[in-house]
């Protein structure tokens, strides 16, 4: 087994320990969002944990992030092919074919994927791409290092860092919250939940419900992402109408 490399934060080496004990987080799988930890080991076949891959796909309405945590992996995406690696944050535009051909090098490659939203009439197509979806491209950005342009994808995504003691609070309108951190530990607190984060540790903020996150440490930072959705939009009503959310 190889350790993971970490990624680069705040001229910091950060150190994720095994990804055996990363991956069993879990994933996540709501409505808004599905995704999480997944590790293609270094000389393996496939992401372990996914039961898709690697299989050329696409997902229609739906968006995804690649964030590599460790090592690098070569990605296509409307075939154009990008080797990626820690500290990258790969976007992938609704409707884009797509594949993660595999690990690069001899480290681990750890990736936190996302997809959203996680529309439950279609998970992902695997040919028959809609028209003019090849012509779609990733987006590479580096979000720790300063690069804020995930911050306009229809799937945005931000850096938070907060210095120690203080906090940050957000409510999650418009649909659901996902954070990862990725330096310092944070005291993360959302309804009647609340616990103690570490770097590569994921949590997730359901629909209107508030967010605080503190620092425990003196450098923390962690990635945001905003997963829109509306819950029971147009889902049908008794006098023929459709709910509207507003």
């Amino acid at each position: 087994m190889t350790k993971g490399n970490g990624v680069e934060d705040d001229a910091k080496h950060v150190d994720f320990g095994s990804w055996h004990g990363w991956v069993r987080q879990g994933l996540l799988f709501t409505e808004a969002v599905r995704g999480g930890p997944l590790v293609w080991p270094a000389g393996g076949t496939h992401l372990h944990g996914d039961p898709l891959g690697p299989t050329r796909h696409a997902h229609d309405e739906a968006a995804e992030y690649y964030f590599i945590l460790s090592g690098a992996c070569r990605v296509e995406v409307g075939g154009e092919e990008r080797v990626v690696s820690a500290g990258d944050l790969v976007y992938i535009p609704a409707n884009a074919p797509h594949n993660l051909l595999g690990a690069v090098g001899e480290t681990d490659m750890w990736a936190f994927i996302l997809v959203a939203p996680n529309l439950a009439h279609n998970k992902w197509r695997l040919g028959d791409f809609l028209p003019g979806s090849e012509d779609l491209r990733m987006t590479v950005s580096r979000p720790l290092d300063g690069d804020d342009q995930a911050r306009a994808h229809p799937f945005p995504a931000e850096t938070l860092r907060i210095a120690a003691a203080a906090s940050h609070q957000r409510r999650a309108e418009g649909g659901e919250l996902v954070g990862l951190v990725t330096n310092g530990t944070a005291h993360v607190r959302t309804g009647h939940m609340a616990g103690d984060h570490g770097p590569g540790s994921y949590f997730h903020v359901r629909r209107d419900l508030d967010l605080e996150v503190a620092a425990l440490t003196d450098a923390t930072s962690l990635l945001l992402f905003e997963c829109r959705f509306a819950n029971f939009e147009g889902a049908p009503l008794a006098d023929g109408n459709t709910v509207r959310v507003i």
